[in-house]
C-alpha cells in the first residue's frame, strides 16, 4: 500500500469564479462612483473644490475604516455570508439614491456606501482564503485571480460610468454603478452555495467565532514565547524601537489638544476634530501594545508602526487620483487624442491597466533579483516606492508649468462696483490680474468653472445673498401642503435663471411680478446656486465666460497625466505587495490581527489627509500644489534612506 501523498488538485475551486466575479462587479460599482464624486460636485452641484474634497476626504478615510468593525461583526455575531450580503444590499441602496439631487439623499448614500463596504470588503478576502487549506499551493495563485478581478472592474468602471456622464448625466453614471453593485450581489447569491461547499471541503466553515476568552487577550504572556526570548536590537536601532512607543503617546495626546485648540478658538470645527482625535488615541492605544511586547518581538513590531508612517504619506499621495487630479484632468487636461474626444474619468482607468500589464514583469524582476542572490528588503522596497511616487508628482508639476505659460487676456473690461484690482488679483488662486490703466484682465492657465463662479458671485449683494440662504434652509421642509414662500430682492436686472415649467415639474414656481419663489418639496442644491450666480453683475459675467472659454488654450496633453500615472504605478507595484505580507512576518502571534487592522488603517489616515490638503485645490497654485507631494514624498524617501540599515536591525532577518 503506497503511503504518498495525494497530488494537490491543480484546478482551483468552482466557487472561485463567483468571488472573482462578486468582487469584479463590487469594485466596479466603487471605482465607478469615485470617478464622479468629485466631479459632480464641482461641476454639477458648483461647489468650490475645497468643500468637495472635505465631502470625499471624508467618505474615502471611512471607507476604509469600517471594514474594521465590519470584519469583527463577521467573526463575532453574523458570520461572513450575512456580512457580505448585508453590505451589498447596502451597497447597493447607497448607489440608487446617489439618483436623487437634493442633498439628505445624496449624504445618506454616501452613509449607506460607507456602512455597505464595512460589511462586505473585508469579508470577501477573507472567504478566498477559507476555500483553501493554509498549505495548499493553490492559494496564492487564487488571490492572484481575485485581485484581477479587482482591477478588471476598477478598469472598466471609469470608462463607462463616464462615459455615461458625458453621454446622459451624471445620474446615469451612478446608476450604472449600482447595476454593477447588484449584478455583483446576484452572483454571490447564485454561487453561495458552491462557495460553502468549497469552504467546508477545505475543512474550514464560516460560522461565527466564539470570543476569546479574556486571559488571551492582548495582555503579555506569563512567560516570555519565540522571538520575545531574543534579546533586542542595540544601537541607534535599539533606541529607536525604546523611544517609539513614547513618540505614539505624544501623539495620542498633542494631536487633540491642538485640534481641541482650533476648535474653541473658532479656527476648526467639531467635525474637524474627530476623526484626527480618534487616529490619536488609535496610536496611544498601539503605544501601550507596544510596551507589553518584549525583546527582539518589541523591535520587529515597530518596524510595523515606523513604516506605518512612510505608507500614509505614499497613500495621500497615490489617492489624488479621484480628487485633485481628477478635477486637473477635466478642467485642465487636454481631452482629445487624434481627434478623438475622451472623458476625464478615463484617466482613472490607467493604473488598473498598467497593473495588469506590469504586475507580472516586477515579480518577474524580484525573482531574477533573488536568483542572483540580491533580496531587497521591505524598507528597501518602500524607499524605491516613495521615489516613484515623488517623480510622479514632478511630472505633474512640469504639467503645470506648462499650462502656467500661456496666459489670456480680454480687453476693456470695467470692474463692478465693489471689485478692484486687488480683489480681483485674490481670484483662483492669485491667477487673475487686473490691469485698470490698460483695462483688461488677465488669467494664467485656465479658467474652470468653479473660478468663474468664485469670481462671479462676489460681485452678489450680501442682502440677496441672505434671503437665498433662508430659502435654501426652510425649502429642505416644503411639501405641497405647507410651501415655503420667499420674496427676493434681486438686483434690477436680475432674469430667472431656469425653465420655470421644468421647475414648476420639480416643486419651485416664480412670480416675477413680486419676486417670489415659492417652494412645495425639497429642492436641489443646485437650484439655489443657480439663483446666487443670477444675482451677480451681467457684464462682469460675460467678460468671465469669455475670458473662460478663450483660456482654454492653456490645456495641456494628457501625456503629464498619463506619465504621472505610470510613475505611480511603478511605486505601487514596489510597496502594495510587500505591506500585509511584512505584517504577518513580523507582528507577534497574539497581535497579528490587531496589528493587521492597524496597519490596514494607514489607508483611511492617507485618505484623511490627503482629502486635507486637497481642499487647497483652488487656493494654492497647482504648480505649488503637486510640489507639495513632491515634497512630501521625498522627505519621505530621504528618511527610509537613512532609516533602511537600523530597520534591518530591528527586523532580525525578516526580509
Amino acid at each position: 500500500m503506497s503511503t504518498e501523498a495525494a497530488p494537490a488538485p491543480m484546478k482551483h475551486p468552482k466557487g472561485l469564479k463567483f468571488l472573482f466575479f462578486t468582487e469584479m462587479w463590487e469594485r466596479f460599482s466603487y471605482y465607478g462612483m469615485r470617478a464622479l464624486l468629485v466631479l459632480y460636485l464641482v461641476n454639477y452641484l458648483e461647489w468650490q473644490p475645497g468643500r468637495a474634497s472635505g465631502v470625499y476626504k471624508w467618505y474615502t478615510s471611512l471607507v476604509y475604516l469600517t471594514p474594521l468593525l465590519g470584519g469583527l461583526l463577521a467573526d463575532r455575531l453574523i458570520g461572513l455570508r450575512a456580512a457580505i450580503v448585508t453590505g451589498g444590499v447596502l451597497m447597493a441602496i447607497g448607489h440608487f439614491l446617489m439618483a436623487f439631487e437634493p442633498l439628505p439623499f445624496f449624504y445618506s448614500a454616501l452613509a449607506f456606501l460607507i456602512l455597505g463596504n464595512g460589511f462586505f470588503k473585508p469579508n470577501i478576502s477573507t472567504l478566498v482564503g477559507k476555500m483553501y487549506t493554509p498549505d495548499d499551493p493553490r492559494r496564492d495563485g487564487a488571490f492572484t485571480i481575485f485581485y484581477m478581478g479587482i482591477n478588471l472592474g476598477a478598469f472598466a468602471a471609469p470608462l463607462v460610468c463616464g462615459f455615461l456622464r458625458k453621454k446622459v448625466h451624471f445620474h446615469a453614471g451612478f446608476a450604472a454603478a449600482g447595476v454593477g453593485m447588484v449584478v455583483g450581489l446576484v452572483v454571490f447569491l447564485v454561487g453561495q452555495k458552491q462557495i460553502l461547499a468549497d469552504v467546508h471541503a477545505a475543512g474550514n466553515d464560516v460560522s461565527v467565532k466564539k470570543s476569546p476568552p479574556k486571559a488571551s487577550a492582548s495582555d503579555p504572556p506569563a512567560e516570555l514565547v519565540g522571538d520575545e526570548k531574543l534579546p533586542g536590537a542595540d544601537g541607534f536601532a535599539g533606541l529607536m524601537s525604546r523611544i517609539w512607543p513614547i513618540l505614539l503617546f505624544a501623539i495620542a495626546i498633542a494631536a487633540p489638544a491642538v485640534m481641541l485648540k482650533g476648535y474653541f478658538s473658532g479656527q476648526s470645527k467639531l467635525l474637524g476634530v474627530l476623526m484626527p482625535t480618534l487616529y490619536a488615541l488609535i496610536a496611544g492605544w498601539m503605544g501601550l501594545n507596544l510596551l507589553k511586547i518584549k525583546g527582539a518581538s518589541r523591535d520587529k513590531s515597530t518596524v510595523i508602526f515606523i513604516l506605518f508612517m512612510f505608507t500614509v504619506l505614499f497613500w495621500m499621495a497615490f489617492e489624488q487620483a479621484g480628487n485633485a487630479l481628477n478635477i486637473w484632468a477635466d478642467a485642465n487636461t487636454d481631452l482629445h487624442v487624434f481627434g478623438l474626444a475622451y472623458t476625464a474619468e478615463a484617466f482613472q482607468s490607467v493604473n488598473p491597466l498598467l497593473i495588469f500589464t506590469l504586475a507580472p514583469l516586477f515579480a518577474w524582476f524580484w525573482t531574477m533579483l533573488a536568483r542572483r542572490s540580491i533580496h531587497l528588503a521591505t524598507p528597501a522596497k518602500m524607499f524605491i516606492a516613495m521615489v516613484f511616487m515623488g517623480l510622479s508628482f514632478l511630472a505633474m508639476v512640469g504639467g503645470a508649468i506648462s499650462e502656467n505659460r500661456t496666459v489670456t487676456t480680454v480687453t476693456q473690461v470695467e470692474l463692478p462696483a465693489g471689485l478692484d484690482a486687488a480683489k480681483v488679483g485674490s481670484f483662483h488662486a492669485g491667477r487673475m490680474t487686473y490691469d485698470a490703466n490698460a483695462k483688461t484682465l488677465s488669467i494664467r492657465g485656465v479658467l474652470p468653472p468653479f473660478a468663474v463662479t468664485e469670481a462671479l458671485r462676489s460681485t452678489v449683494q450680501k442682502a440677496y445673498l441672505d434671503e437665498l440662504g433662508a430659502l435654501e434652509k426652510a425649502a429642505g421642509n416644503a411639501t405641497k401642503k405647507q410651501p415655503v414662500s420667499v420674496q427676493l430682492h434681486p438686483p434690477a436686472d436680475f432674469a430667472f435663471p431656469l425653465d420655470q415649467k421644468a421647475m414648476e415639474d420639480q416643486g419651485v414656481k416664480w412670480d416675477a411680478a413680486s419676486a417670489t419663489v415659492t417652494v412645495t418639496k425639497p429642492t436641489d442644491e443646485r437650484f439655489v446656486g443657480a439663483l446666487t450666480n443670477a444675482g451677480g453683475d451681467k457684464k462682469w459675467r460675460a467678460v468671465l465666460e469669455d475670458l473662460a472659454k478663450k483660456s482654454q488654450a492653456a490645456r495641456v496633453s494628457g501625456i503629464w497625466l498619463l506619465l504621472s500615472y505610470f510613475l505611480a504605478t511603478l511605486g505601487e507595484l514596489c510597496l502594495s505587495p510587500v505591506g500585509l505580507s511584512m505584517v504577518t512576518k513580523l507582528a507577534p502571534p497574539r497581535f497579528a490581527s490587531l496589528f493587521m487592522g492597524v496597519w490596514l488603517l494607514s489607508s483611511s489616515v492617507a485618505q484623511y489627509v490627503g482629502g486635507s490638503i486637497g481642499e487647497n485645490w483652488g487656493v494654492w497654485t497647482p504648480t505649488y500644489y503637486f510640489n507639495v507631494f513632491v515634497a512630501t514624498s521625498a522627505v519621505g524617501a530621504v528618511l527610509l534612506f537613512i532609516l533602511v540599515r537600523p530597520i534591518k536591525r530591528l527586523m532580525h532577518g525578516v526580509d
